[in-house]
């Protein structure tokens, strides 16, 4: 696959709107095009840029990643993400983060419980690396993969849309999302930049498939 990076031309620009701490919901619409749509030339002409970054998470993939999506944002800091009933087009995430390592008895049954596990020790809260190595070992029933992400935030009223290229160890793959709290806002958003044609699919959606199948990551989904 091609290189993962791209050029960021406001590097300095932080995104400033707050990252949120509680279970808030919103709506997403989020699509992989083989090739750069026109939406990604209408945001960087027409759109307000308001941030831009690069990271690495790592997911812990299971077979409800579809559904249950957890991280380890920026590799060190729990988050869980849960799907509820999609509205047309659009899917409805709650974000629900965890504290700081190390974690209590009753974040490590919420974690299992995000997971679909057996209760977790003691041992594997203890730091990001302790948990990662506890659940390498449950493989395949749990896949901890790296993504590397280079994305640029743009923003207009209640709709933040960005334009991110993924990298894990095998693939590299381009990803533009809406992400919105009012359903009809998101909709404009989506016809506005004429995405609607294209499938909705998560990264629970797109990371999960091709590892769980085999064990290993060795296809680009």
């Amino acid at each position: 696959m091609g290189s993962t990076d791209f050029l960021i031309f406001a590097a300095a620009v932080t995104d400033r709107a707050p990252q949120a701490q509680s279970e808030t919901g919103r709506y997403e619409f989020r699509v992989w095009p083989r090739e750069t749509p026109q939406a990604a030339a209408i945001l960087q002409k027409s759109w307000p840029l308001t941030g831009a970054e690069r990271r690495s998470d790592i997911y812990l993939l299971t077979e409800h990643s579809p559904e249950n999506l957890v991280k380890l944002r920026a590799g060190n800091r729990l988050e869980a993400k849960r799907r509820g009933p999609d509205l047309g087009l659009l899917q409805y995430w709650t974000h629900q983060p965890y504290p700081l390592f190390p974690l209590s008895r009753q974040d490590l049954r919420r974690l299992a419980e995000d997971l679909g596990l057996p209760p977790l020790t003691a041992e594997a809260g203890l730091s990001p690396g302790h948990l990662v190595a506890r659940l390498g070992a449950l493989a395949p029933f749990v896949l901890p993969v790296t993504v590397r992400k280079s994305r640029l935030v743009f923003r207009k009223a209640g709709s933040r849309v960005e334009i991110c290229h993924v990298a894990t160890a095998d693939w590299s793959r381009l990803t533009l999302a809406i992400e919105d709290a009012d359903p009809d806002s998101a909709l404009d958003t989506l016809d506005a930049l004429g995405m609607g044609h294209l499938a909705n699919r998560s990264y629970g959606d797109v990371l999960r498939r091709p590892r769980l199948a085999a064990g290993t990551a060795t296809r680009t989904p």
